[in-house]
């Protein structure tokens, strides 16, 4: 719930609790919500600030859980940044984690943004694309876990076949504000972009 926090149903959707243990931010901006194979949740808390100042009250955040959402712990965000947006988790692997983050104004094209991976469940951080500093969301194919994609705000969507280690800018793609990649199950070279 956006300015709400985490909801949860155990009876189908019928009813619902709001499950906030542990999330520091008022009123949390809960914008995403992933769950690795091994039952850890992950929850994004959107930025509030909009020239993207860090370290107050507007600060996006990362929490975790292992316990189905009852509790929530802190996720170390990369260094200089606080929007997180997007994020995926590898299904071989729980520890290894797919960040996209918004760019905060400074410079030409900002600073702070793009892909960062994990390999130990987010104690640790490294950029992995910064060509573009504006990525919304990333996506791993489903039929092939070491291919990723992921769109952004500068008229560019990307692709990394080596597990997100490097990226390459998918080619005619030119449109302002991509969302999201979908990759189609049935044909392995289509994908859609919102």
């Amino acid at each position: 719930g956006f300015g709400d926090g985490v909801y949860k149903s155990v009876d189908g959707g019928k009813t619902w609790s709001l499950k906030n243990n542990g999330i520091a931010q008022t009123e949390p901006f809960a914008w995403r919500l992933a769950r690795a194979t091994n039952g850890t949740l992950y929850v994004l808390i959107a930025r509030r600030s909009e020239d993207g100042s860090i370290g107050n009250s507007g600060d996006g955040a990362i929490y975790s859980s292992s316990d189905g959402a009852e509790h929530w712990q802190p996720v170390t965000l990369p260094s200089g940044t606080n929007a997180p947006n997007g994020l995926a988790i590898d299904p071989n692997d729980s520890n290894r984690l797919y960040l996209t983050t918004w760019a905060r104004a400074a410079g030409q094209h900002g600073t702070g943004g793009g892909i960062f991976l994990s390999e130990d469940a987010g104690k640790s951080w490294k950029q992995v694309l910064d060509k573009d500093r504006h990525i919304y969301d990333i996506t791993i194919d489903p039929s092939d876990p070491n291919i990723l994609y992921a769109a952004g705000f500068e008229s560019s969507a990307w692709r990394s076949a080596d597990r997100g280690v490097t990226w390459s800018r998918l080619p005619g793609f030119n449109f302002k504000w991509g969302q999201r990649v979908i990759p189609d199950p049935e044909h392995h070279n289509k994908v859609y972009i919102t």
